[in-house]
């Protein structure tokens, strides 16, 4: 289910105009000239397109928009426009997908704003229903833009429910999926009180219903929920017995009923990222064509503990030590599922561990760190996200006929994907929009 709060179009400035007796770009012959001699019309030009399709940059590319989707794509001077168009000359500039982000839970407009402002024109909120979405207010957007925001929901809890639908049984729990997928929700996600006895059903009436399962930070791992039939599994660093060595499972078990020590590094201690247990993850990842969402930025919070971030505890210093030693693991570990051509997607796990925003390019820089190819983190962020909502027909990749949402950055993000940060200004609905420096955004004038 998506709810999206995009603002009414308005004109942009021109900054120059096609000569008469332009030929309609294909697909658009015959809509009439007239609806073409419109400010809506824009052509970009002149710009390193990165379309997210896993293809090298295309430099000297323009992408013709009209409104509101991407309307014909080719090298500069190729593209034929209408009368009327808008040129904006991005010298210099890069062209890519607006990102998202697979995992954060937005409670405001004003955090909505937040994660557009780093370029997040699509959010998938695993916590909230659409009803309780509405209830909150997060439909009156007001004239500023907010990215999409697509919700299943409520997560399934199993007894008392925090923040999701309490269930007391195996078959509550297969009539809620029904309910939701009749309810238009575009997936399911099952909290970790969820018992593994109840698995199993509730996969098969997932796929009964024909939305996807999303096993969300399970206690104990994610491995059994994958088996039983999620599409989606998170994070990377689970605590998941079944990945070590038999032999360490015990004693990893032991630590993490008694409490005493951090998990995460108890268990990346324990962890061989290349022997045989993994490799049965990622056996299982690919027959099921599961997605696997790394959350890397969530479990390295304890070495970079940013106060905006809700729960973020600082750890003393020697359990810093502790896991900046074993940190190789993770990133050992991400490499692995990667390199056998498992899925990855990014999110941010905000405002849990991560602010809104920064913790989604934290996860993009932690991706490139271990070793992941800038292009390819760029892939994930974009058009991975969009695939496993079901949104890859309209977003997710700069393509003829999706819509005209993305970002157009100062630097080159394959050179170094920190420059993904560098955001010149946000396209969303074929309407520019920069985020200024008092916090407000502002409609782009080119001039």
């Amino acid at each position: 289910m998506r709810h999206a709060g995009t603002p009414g179009r308005r004109p942009l400035l021109a900054v120059s105009a096609i000569l008469a007796g332009a030929v309609l770009p294909d697909g658009l012959v015959g809509a009439g000239q007239d609806a073409f001699i419109t400010p809506q019309s824009e052509l970009f030009t002149n710009v390193t397109v990165i379309d997210g399709r896993g293809g090298p940059p295309r430099p000297s590319s323009s992408v013709l928009v009209w409104g509101g989707r991407i309307r014909d794509i080719g090298t500069q001077g190729s593209v034929a426009a209408p009368e009327g168009t808008v040129v904006v000359d991005l010298s210099g500039s890069y062209l890519i997908p607006g990102f998202i982000d697979a995992h954060a839970s937005p409670q405001t407009t004003e955090e909505l704003r937040a994660l557009l402002a780093a370029g997040i024109t699509g959010v998938r909120d695993g916590a909230t229903s659409l009803a309780a979405f509405e209830e909150r207010g997060r439909g009156g957007f007001g004239e500023d833009p907010v990215p999409a925001v697509y919700v299943g929901g409520p997560v399934l809890e199993a007894g008392e429910a925090v923040r999701g639908a309490a269930l007391e049984s195996e078959a509550a729990a297969i009539a809620e999926v029904a309910r939701q997928a009749a309810d238009g929700a575009g997936f399911v996600s099952l909290a970790s009180s969820v018992p593994p006895p109840w698995l199993v059903g509730v996969a098969r009436a997932a796929r009964r219903a024909e939305v996807p399962l999303w096993a969300d930070r399970r206690d104990g791992g994610w491995l059994l929920a994958l088996r039983a039939g999620s599409a989606v599994a998170s994070p990377l660093v689970s605590g998941d017995a079944e990945l070590l060595p038999e032999s360490e499972r015990g004693p990893f078990d032991a630590l993490a009923e008694a409490g005493q020590v951090p998990i995460r590094t108890a268990w990346l201690e324990r962890l061989e990222p290349h022997g045989p247990d993994v490799d049965r993850a990622v056996t299982a990842l690919l027959s099921n064509d599961s997605a696997l969402l790394p959350l890397l930025a969530s479990a390295y919070a304890p070495l970079d503990c940013l106060a905006e971030a809700a729960t973020c505890t600082p750890p003393s210093a020697d359990e810093r030590a502790a896991l900046q030693a074993v940190w190789p693991k993770a990133e050992a570990l991400v490499r692995t599922f990667h390199g056998h051509g498992v899925r990855l997607l990014v999110g941010s796990d905000a405002p849990r561990t991560t602010p809104w925003g920064e913790g989604f390019h934290r996860e993009m820089q932690l991706l490139a760190e271990a070793g992941i190819p800038p292009l390819e983190v760029l892939g994930m962020a974009t058009r991975n996200g969009a695939t496993a909502l079901g949104q890859l027909h309209e977003r997710g990749t700069i393509e003829i006929g999706k819509r005209a949402d993305f970002l157009v950055l100062e630097a080159n993000p394959v050179a170094d994907i920190r420059n993904a940060r560098r955001i010149s200004f946000v396209v969303i609905d074929g309407e520019a929009w920069r985020f200024d420096r008092e916090g407000n955004w502002r409609r782009v004038r080119f001039n």
